[in-house]
């Protein structure tokens, strides 16, 4: 199929002079080149004036369309949590400790089925249609929220929301990853995981002003995630779909116009070497990729499960501590979170991916140990403060890599399914911890459910140890390819090509 592939872009793109076609002698090495030679031929117009990467202002546009989708889930899960946090919406709707921890874990269980169904959705009719009709259901679900009066409607939205944001999740960054270059691809990407802090940051600040002017006004708190999904939904508009995509399903004269569109030379970035293949989402539990699928989504559930369960009840935790003003407190720990993703993102493509991981997944659980063992030894409420503050600065370092790791260990035909799965399983395991964690700290109090989330990042540290890969400088070509890895060095350079 790739050498059909081939030819027919050979047959297409060879603008300027005699056609180059492949010779049944020509190994594919040789074809390889000859196909590049034809590429070069039509870039050597004076019309066409391609490069290694494409246009910088169509990756920012690009940028800020795939980052808004962050942007909003941040955005909705704070709202929810400042909503949570007051008085009226509790009071108004009559809701239980129970009631709410399900309203809670409502957005993150529409997460674990939005993510692996939009995901294979994606992979199966293209990154582009998808990533507007996502979209466009959640203006829809979030202008409802202005209407709900009872618990269960808004228990049925949230999931309607986190379905649509776990499809997002699984469309956005492989988008975005499949355009970017090599070289800077993680910063491009971590500022998507930087854009969900920030509109957390966003959210919680109008959130808490709104609700402290006028509590009665949750309604239009959870709506109000409605103006930048209508904002967003503008930027989307218009752009192209992915090349890479295309060339997997053998539209090769479409992957030319977009190649022409955004300016980019088909010979960079590895994308001639895309084989054409169709979407089979039991490849990802295949011998080829089980082990990438384990590590994606077992990594991401080790990063968000502590975070999700704290930062819905952070106020109460604070309290613990001894913070008086506890949503303050709750809104500067989502700020030096921020700040955390901010170092992450220069540190990504300079140190790589494997330290920005496992040195911070280990430093959280040593936090959330001390924060444990300081209340139940009675430190001083500034060592706790010092060490739980760090472990969300530190959250924030490695929590770009959620929207990194699991799109380059997975190839395109299957790269929204892969991270769609792994976005849901983590949900999974962070809508455990949220209905879990108040009915923990009733029961048993703070340290115990501190010392369980601070074992969570040390078994997240250990399988990184184990698995994580370094993908860094690495073209998506290379990172994705169907290779049988080393069980216990996964994405080592000692690796056995599968027999597909």
């Amino acid at each position: 199929m790739k050498n059909a592939r081939s030819q027919g872009w050979v047959e297409r793109s060879a603008g300027v002079g005699a056609p180059v076609t492949a010779r049944p002698d020509h190994t594919p090495a040789d074809h390889e080149d000859d196909i590049e030679t034809s590429v070069n031929m039509t870039q050597n117009e004076p019309r066409e004036r391609l490069h290694n990467e494409p246009n910088p202002s169509f990756l920012r546009r690009l940028t800020v369309a795939t980052g808004g989708g962050m942007f909003l889930d941040g955005f909705v899960f704070a709202t929810i949590a400042a909503v949570i946090a007051g008085t009226a919406f509790s009071r108004e709707l009559g809701l239980s400790p129970q009631t709410l921890g399900l309203i809670s874990a409502s957005t993150l269980v529409g997460t674990m089925v939005g993510g692996p169904l939009l995901g294979y959705l994606t992979d199966r009719v293209g990154r582009k249609p998808m990533f507007i009709i996502d979209l466009c259901i959640f203006l829809v679900a979030s202008l409802s929220m202005l209407f709900v009066t009872e618990a269960w409607q808004m228990i049925g939205l949230g999931v309607v929301l986190g379905v649509v944001i776990g499809g997002d999740y699984a469309i956005g960054s492989p988008l975005l990853g499949e355009f970017a270059p090599a070289h800077n691809r993680g910063r491009y990407l971590a500022v998507l995981e930087i854009l969900w802090n920030v509109g957390y940051v966003v959210a919680f600040f109008v959130g808490f002003v709104v609700l402290s002017l006028v509590p009665d006004a949750w309604r239009f708190v959870l709506a109000s995630s409605a103006i930048p999904a209508g904002v967003i939904l503008l930027l989307r508009h218009g752009l192209p779909e992915s090349p890479r995509w295309l060339l997997g399903k053998g539209r090769v004269e479409d992957a030319r116009k977009v190649f022409a569109e955004v300016g980019v030379d088909p010979a960079a970035e590895g994308y001639l070497q895309e084989p054409e293949t169709k979407t089979q989402w039991r490849l990802l539990f295949s011998r080829a990729y089980i082990g990438r699928t384990a590590f994606a989504s077992l990594f991401w559930v080790c990063i968000v499960m502590p975070y999700f369960a704290l930062t819905f009840f952070q106020s109460e935790v604070l309290s613990t501590l001894g913070i008086e003003n506890a949503v303050v407190g709750a809104l500067l720990g989502t700020m030096i979170a921020l700040l955390g993703a901010g170092l992450g993102w220069y540190l990504i493509d300079k140190v790589g991916r494997r330290p920005l991981l496992i040195v911070p997944m280990f430093v959280c659980g040593i936090a959330l140990t001390v924060v444990a063992f300081g209340d139940l030894l009675g430190l001083p409420v500034f060592v706790n403060v010092i060490c739980f503050f760090g472990y969300l600065f530190f959250y924030g370092i490695m929590s770009i890599l959620c929207g990194v790791y699991p799109l380059e260990v997975f190839p395109t035909s299957v790269r929204t399914s892969g991270l769609g799965l792994a976005s849901g399983v983590s949900r999974i395991g962070a809508a455990i911890a949220t209905f879990l964690v108040p009915v923990g700290f009733a029961a048993f109090g703070l340290a115990p459910v501190l010392l369980a989330l601070a074992a969570v990042s040390f078994f997240g540290g250990l399988i990184s140890v184990i698995w994580a890969p370094e993908t860094a400088q690495k073209r998506l070509t290379e990172t994705g390819a169907r290779v049988v890895q080393d069980a216990k060095k996964m994405g080592s350079e000692t690796v056995r090509h599968s027999t597909a």
